[in-house]
Parts: structure tokens; C-alpha cells; sequence
């Protein structure tokens, strides 16, 4: 079995862009997993053959960690143009030196993680569309409701049964 990282990141005081968390949290109750608290990374347990965190933000450090895992899937809130309200892609690497500073992109992310492992790392994006962004806890009605649909998404990219 191919060693996974899902990794949500956003911002909880944010409204919808905290989307991640519901999803990584939904996505850890069905794997049998303590859902995280605010404030709670879940980088403290990572070293298994499934493994699940939620950060603020993509950083170099968190690259680090990724680098030992043969598969990853990000997980983020959008505002897409198309107005999907689920998209799933591939991620395919970025090499953009001059662009690499504390926060990455996800695909300067995944290459980052690619050179430091020196292997194929696969990688996907799973981003759930947000309304609301505004200084507030909590998801909008219209976010709240993709929940169950992107941890469904999540779930089948990974093989799992959520």
C-alpha cells in the first residue's frame, strides 16, 4: 500500500476557507482516527500508512514532512471561475525557484516534496467551493453542505470506504 498524506490547509477564522478541516475531520472519523481540535495539527502522530493533518498554510516544513509518503492529496477551499463546487485534479510539479518563499502553492509544494524524497510522489487536489470568507468561525450553509460529497471525493482517491 502506497504510504498517503491528506493534508487540509486554510484558515478557520475565515469562514469557508477553514473547509479543510471539516473534511480532514469527517475523513478521520471514518478511518476510525480522533478528529482534530482547532488549534490541533495532527502533525504529532504522522508515521503511519494513512495519515491526516490540517495546517494554516502549505510551508516548506510541511514539504519536509510530505517527502516520505508516496501519495498526497490537498485539500483547500476555492473560488473558482467555473463555479464547480468540488474539483478534483491531479497536481503535477512546479519548478518556480525565484517563487519558493515561506507559503508555497501546491504545486511548488509537490516538487519540493518530489526533490527531497528523490522520487515520484503522487499527488492530487481536492477543493471544495467557498462563499464566505469573512473574520468568522464556522462555514457558510452552501460550503457546509459539499462536506459529505468532498470526503467522498477524498475517500475514493485514496481507496478507502469513508
Amino acid at each position: 500500500m502506497a504510504r498517503t498524506l491528506v493534508i487540509g490547509f486554510g484558515n478557520l477564522d475565515r469562514g469557508d476557507d477553514g473547509a479543510a478541516f471539516y473534511i480532514v475531520n469527517r475523513l478521520r472519523q471514518g478511518l476510525g482516527i480522533r478528529p482534530l481540535e482547532e488549534g490541533d495539527t495532527g502533525m504529532d502522530t504522522l508515521g503511519g500508512e494513512m495519515d491526516t493533518i490540517f495546517v494554516r498554510q502549505l510551508l516548506p516544513e510541511h514539504a519536509v514532512e510530505a517527502s516520505g509518503y508516496d501519495r498526497l492529496v490537498l485539500v483547500d477551499a476555492h473560488v473558482e471561475a467555473d463555479h464547480r463546487d468540488i474539483v478534483c485534479t491531479r497536481l503535477d510539479p512546479e519548478q518556480r525557484p525565484s517563487a519558493i518563499g515561506h507559503i508555497l502553492p501546491p504545486s511548488i509544494f509537490l516538487w519540493l516534496a518530489r526533490n527531497l524524497s528523490g522520487k515520484p510522489v503522487e499527488a492530487y487536489v481536492v477543493s471544495v467551493r467557498g462563499r464566505s470568507f469573512e473574520m468568522a468561525g464556522g462555514l457558510s450553509e452552501a460550503t457546509a453542505a459539499l462536506i459529505p460529497d468532498a470526503t467522498d471525493t477524498v475517500t475514493s482517491l485514496l481507496g478507502v470506504r469513508s
